[in-house]
């Protein structure tokens, strides 16, 4: 049974998206509809939403948990690198504020055949958006050693990377998730504990199917080109190597001068279009985390639109 989700931080996620009457806003991670929900049902004001999500599973599962709110909310099956161009075909070309929460779902977790946990038996898939053609065993089975190594090393941090891919290499084929997590265990000599010693390798091959470090680079800049002055930017990220990501690109855009520190006179001619509204990362607090404990890694950004970007 696939467990229910629950969204993180969505209390601090609406203080901080600081709503106001009439205002357009997205979700750029619709999920299950879990913080869309929560934002309309937090307000009397006549507010609307914009639901992002490539996962058509999650979009039927999305639209059953706002059906309550069909006026206010609008389901576009696209990617949140697509905003600007997607905001067009509904005639809008800016919105008051975004929201990203880059986990994945409890759906996604949860599903027996999409490959993401390494606590079911299901063929490697680990795609967001089903009609896309790569895949995990793509990545586990074509790729070389070197190129696994610097992927688990890169996007999972995974200390036996070398150990790990060359252990993947002499076990292909690997088809399913138990597979390629008994090869994982094995060859990192780690017990199972309270963090499963595969975690960070199906997370790296994941990040990498789904290319989504560059994704998030991408969204974060889609999403500032429309945001007004005073639009806010919202982002939850649940390792470090997405926060920093996060963390830089907030500390760039919040910067009038992003030459390096050894040059004494700006050359750079950047001006700042953000301020960060949070000088502190939020986490969740205990009683969330007793609740909710997928929510304990889960970091907090917030922004705020300046005026246009570059102008």
């Amino acid at each position: 049974m696939t467990p229910k989700h629950i969204p993180v931080l969505t209390k601090e996620v609406i203080i901080a998206l600081n709503l106001k009457a009439n205002g357009i806003y997205i979700d750029s991670t619709l999920g299950e509809g879990g913080h869309t929900r929560q934002i309309l049902e937090s307000t009397d004001m006549p507010i609307s939403v914009i639901g992002f999500e490539v996962d058509s599973s999650a979009i039927k599962s999305a639209a059953k948990v706002l059906q309550d709110y069909d006026t206010q909310v609008t389901i576009v099956n696209a990617s949140y690198i697509d905003i600007p161009k997607e905001i067009i075909k509904l005639g809008l070309n800016k919105v008051d504020g975004v929201v990203f929460d880059l986990g994945l779902s409890s759906l996604q977790l949860g599903s027996s055949d999409r490959g993401f946990s390494f606590r079911s038996e299901s063929p490697l898939d680990m795609r967001f958006n089903q009609a896309q053609e790569i895949d995990a065993w793509q990545i586990v089975n074509l790729s070389t050693e070197q190129e696994l190594a610097d992927m688990l090393k890169q996007l999972g941090e995974e200390p036996y990377a070398r150990r790990i891919s060359r252990s993947i290499v002499k076990s292909r084929p690997i088809n399913t998730t138990r597979q390629l997590a008994k090869v994982i265990v094995q060859s990192s000599g780690r017990r199972i504990g309270k963090v499963h010693p595969a975690t960070r390798s199906f997370q790296a091959i994941r990040m990498k199917v789904n290319d989504e470090l560059n994704n998030i680079r991408k969204g974060l800049g889609q999403a500032i080109s429309i945001l007004p002055e005073g639009g806010r930017l919202v982002v939850i990220s649940y390792h470090s190597i997405e926060d920093r990501i996060v963390k830089k690109y907030i500390s760039e855009a919040s910067t009038n001068c992003i030459c390096d520190h050894k040059i004494i006179e700006c050359v750079c001619s950047h001006k700042a279009y953000l301020k960060s509204i949070n000088k502190k990362v939020i986490k969740p607090k205990p009683n969330e985390i007793e609740l909710n404990p997928r929510s304990r890694s889960a970091r907090l950004r917030v922004a705020e639109k300046l005026s246009d970007q570059n102008s």
